[in-house]
C-alpha cells in the first residue's frame, strides 16, 4: 500500500510540474516590454533586419505553442538556452546562483526549525504572562515582512554594532571560506528564518496544548508516569506531524521570500538573477529560475508526503 500511496503522489507531482511550466511560460510572457528592444536599443529602429535575425536565432518569432515545445524539450535534457541579456548558458550561471540560494536556505531553514520548535514547546508549557507572551508573539512577527526585519537587522548589527558584514557572500579580499560565508549568511539567514520560526513555534504549541488534553496523555499521568516523560515519549513525538507536513510551505517560501531578502542584502542567489532578468525581460533566465523554484518546491512536498506516510500509518 505504501508503494501504491508513492506513486500516487509521484504522478500528481509530475501533473503539477507540467502545470506549473505551461504558466511559467504564458506568464513571463505577460510582462510587459519586448527583450529584443531592451537588448538592441535604438538598433532595432536603425536595423530591422538585425531585429529579425535576432528574433530568428532565439527562436522568438515562432508561435508559442512551438516555443513552449522547443523550451521543454530542451530543458528536459537539461539545457535551458543561453541568456538574453549575458549569452551565458542558462544552465551554468542556474547552477551557481542555485548553490548560493540553497546555502541560505538551508541555514535559514536549521534556524526556523531548531527556534520554532524550542519556542512552541516553551510556550506550550509556560504558564502565566510568559507563556501569553510567547504564544501571541508570533503573530506579531508574521504580520512584519522579511524584507523590514532585513533593514532593520543590517542596519543595527551591521551599520551601528558592527558585527557582521551587511552585503554579498564573500569579502572582497581573502574571502570564499567556510567561516567568511558562514559570518555574510548570517543576517540574511535570520531575516529569513524569523517568520517560518514564527510559524513552527505557533502550529507546535497549538498541536501541544491539543494532545495535552487527549485521553492517552491522561491515562498515563493517572498511571503515575512523569509529566516529563510523557511529554516527551508520547506527546511531543505526535506533535511532529504537522510540523513536517508544515516543512514543503515552509520551504516554499523561503524560496520565493529569498528574492526580497537576497535583494537586500546583495546575497548572488536565484532571487537577484530573478530580479535582474524581469529588468531585462532575459525569457531564458526568467523561465528556468521561476521553474527550477517551483520544481524545488514540488519535490520538497513529495518528500514530506513520503516521510509523512511512513510517520502516520492512517495517510498509508
Amino acid at each position: 500500500m505504501r508503494s501504491g500511496y508513492l506513486l500516487r503522489r509521484t504522478a500528481a507531482s509530475i501533473g503539477i510540474l507540467f502545470g506549473v511550466s505551461i504558466m511559467v511560460f504564458v506568464a513571463i510572457r505577460l510582462v510587459p516590454g519586448d527583450p529584443v528592444s531592451l537588448m538592441l536599443g535604438k538598433a532595432d529602429q536603425a536595423n530591422p533586419q538585425l531585429v529579425a535575425d535576432f528574433r530568428r536565432s532565439y527562436g522568438l518569432d515562432d508561435p508559442l505553442p512551438i516555443q513552449y515545445f522547443q523550451w521543454v524539450t530542451h530543458a528536459l535534457s537539461g539545457d535551458f538556452g543561453r541568456s538574453l541579456d549575458t549569452r551565458e548558458r542558462v544552465g551554468d550561471l542556474l547552477q551557481r546562483r542555485l548553490e548560493a540560494t540553497l546555502v541560505l536556505a538551508s541555514l535559514a531553514a536549521v534556524i526556523a526549525l531548531s527556534i520554532g520548535l524550542l519556542w512552541g514547546v516553551v510556550a506550550a508549557y509556560a504558564r502565566g504572562a510568559i507563556g501569553s507572551t510567547l504564544r501571541s508573539a508570533p503573530l506579531v512577527l508574521m504580520s512584519v515582512p522579511p524584507f523590514a526585519y532585513g533593514i532593520a537587522l543590517g542596519y543595527i548589527v551591521a551599520v551601528w554594532l558592527r558585527l557582521l558584514p551587511s552585503s554579498g557572500m564573500t569579502s572582497p579580499v581573502d574571502g570564499g571560506g567556510f567561516l567568511d560565508v558562514l559570518r555574510h549568511a548570517v543576517l540574511p539567514a535570520v531575516t529569513l528564518a524569523i517568520i517560518p520560526a514564527s510559524l513552527t513555534a505557533r502550529i507546535t504549541a497549538g498541536t501541544l496544548d491539543e494532545l495535552r488534553h487527549e485521553d492517552f496523555v491522561r491515562t498515563a499521568l493517572a498511571a503515575g508516569i512523569p509529566e516529563r516523560r510523557v511529554a516527551l515519549r508520547h506527546v511531543l513525538p505526535n506533535a511532529l506531524l504537522p510540523v513536517v507536513t508544515n516543512a514543503g510551505v515552509l520551504v516554499g517560501y523561503m524560496f520565493t521570500s529569498a528574492v526580497l531578502v537576497e535583494a537586500v542584502f546583495s546575497w548572488p542567489g536565484v532571487g537577484t538573477m530573478m530580479i535582474h532578468a524581469v529588468e531585462n525581460r532575459d525569457y531564458p533566465v526568467l523561465q528556468a529560475g521561476a521553474f527550477i523554484v517551483a520544481s524545488v518546491f514540488v519535490v520538497v512536498n513529495w518528500v514530506v508526503d513520503a516521510l509523512y506516510g511512513i510517520i502516520d500509518p492512517r495517510i498509508r
